[in-house]
């Protein structure tokens, strides 16, 4: 339900802003004003990052789960109530907000609760929210009001909080905060028919093992030449990421639509059909991701969200040159099909997986802390790019400038990034440093054993 409420954020600007920026809007939107409501959710991921680092490491993953949950809540309360832009704008950044602690903090829980033979089926299967809510909010936001629609959303971020208060907390957390008797009625809960004394001291070891290591001292950690050149291929992938376009084609679907004079099909009903193939295609990517490689997907997702960019940028082009735009009003929308199936197998995931396989877990809460920060960084900068460029240079320059950034993904890809399917973490920092200084590699990283089984969740 956590992952619902992620995906009806990303789903919720493309219907509304055709309704905000219209002249009978109830709230009225300039064009610019309505950028800042799309970058508002960036800058919140910006402040997400921080306030997931800090909540993870004190208060533990389930109660950085409710408070996300909590903060959900005010945002579609601020909508609920709006009567300016303003209150969208709060809303707006703080769903931006929520994006990064939800993904800095459900994995984590998820990984610490769950059986390891079900950990990584359950992880996609999880994974299948995001898609489901940005289908539920399209059809919602397509045909209610947003206060209506708000308050649907409201009522079933309650409903969750409801259910998720009266789960225990992870065994992982209450063995760090000395709470013993709890951390076994913990493992009796979520493992069950397992040997709780057993369990219980894996995790005290796991637990010893790693408790004690200041920020300071994990960000010293990033000295080690493997773990820099980790960060810089996951840096590089979650950058690539967003400078293909993703964000702005999710939030602009229908207003590009209209703009292309696609008539053939209902720009509204269009979104809700191509909303929907996201739900397909991560179920084809959980069988694939294991089958064809982490590098294999991306340079197909790179390729074929360049070649979806090309193709927006010639109808376009087209319409510049007057050519009648019943003839190719087929193109937009194969275009923006190809675009999101292509996004959903490679970028929408594999930098997520990448993340869990490159980096030891004492540098992995940085790594994430500075990836969700960087990916912010630049997801507000093309956010907030996208409209005074449309006005200033039109929609076929700006699809042609992420067509490029995308194909420039492909030699990045192939000569970066180390293909980690089937690896183990010592293999796999063996491929991101000189041969020479495998040794090194092998003798620096005591923890090996400890990462190899993080690596199976």
């Amino acid at each position: 339900m956590l992952l619902i409420q992620v995906g009806i954020n990303l789903g919720w600007p493309s219907p509304n802003l055709v309704k905000l920026t219209a002249p009978n809007s109830t709230i009225p939107v300039t064009a610019s004003e309505a950028s800042w409501v799309i970058s508002s959710a960036r800058l919140g991921g910006f402040a997400g990052a921080i306030v997931a680092l800090i909540c993870v490491a004190f208060v533990g993953s389930k109660k950085t789960i409710l408070l996300t949950l909590a903060i959900i809540s005010t945002s579609w309360a601020c909508v609920i109530i709006a009567n300016s832009v303003d209150w969208l704008y709060t809303s707006r950044f703080l769903s931006g907000l929520t994006q990064s602690t939800t993904f800095s903090s459900f994995p984590l829980y998820l990984g610490e609760v769950s059986p390891p033979k079900i950990r990584g089926a359950l992880m996609c299967l999880s994974m299948v929210g995001a898609p489901v809510g940005i289908f539920f909010g399209t059809i919602a936001e397509s045909y209610l009001s947003m206060k209506i629609s708000s308050s649907i959303y409201l009522a079933l971020c309650w409903i969750a909080m409801i259910i998720f208060i009266w789960l225990p907390d992870s065994p992982y957390h209450l063995v760090k905060t000395g709470d013993h008797k709890c951390a076994r009625k913990s493992i009796n809960w979520y493992f069950s028919n397992c040997d709780v004394d057993k369990e219980l001291d894996e995790i005290r070891n796991f637990v010893e093992a790693n408790i004690g290591q200041s920020m300071k001292e994990q960000l010293y950690e990033l000295n080690s030449p493997h773990i820099r050149k980790s960060l810089f291929v996951l840096l590089t992938l979650y950058i690539l990421s967003e400078l293909c376009g993703a964000v702005n084609l999710l939030a602009y679907m229908e207003i590009i639509l209209i703009h292309a004079k696609c008539n053939f099909v209902s720009p509204k009903v269009f979104v809700i059909f191509a909303s929907s193939s996201g739900i397909f295609m991560i179920g084809l990517t959980m069988k694939l991701i294991e089958k064809c490689g982490r590098r294999f997907l991306m340079m197909i997702s790179s390729i074929g969200t360049s070649l979806g960019m090309v193709g927006l940028a010639t109808h376009f082009c087209l319409l510049n040159a007057n050519v009648d735009p019943v003839v190719i009003q087929w193109l937009p929308f194969i275009s923006i099909m190809l675009f999101l199936m292509t996004f959903a197998i490679g970028y929408s995931c594999v930098p997520h997986t990448v993340l869990g396989e490159l980096f030891p877990d004492n540098a992995k809460n940085v790594a994430a802390f500075l990836a969700t920060l960087t990916a912010s960084i630049f997801g507000f900068v093309i956010t907030k790019a996208y409209q005074p460029m449309v006005d200033f240079m039109g929609e076929a320059f700006v699809f042609w400038i992420h067509a490029g950034f995308s194909i420039m993904a492909v030699p990045c890809i192939v000569f970066l990034m180390p293909e980690t399917k089937g690896k183990t973490f010592l293999e796999i920092q063996n491929l991101l440093v000189k041969k020479k200084d495998a040794l090194s590699v092998e003798t620096n990283i005591p923890y090996l054993n400890k990462v190899e089984m993080i690596t199976e969740l």
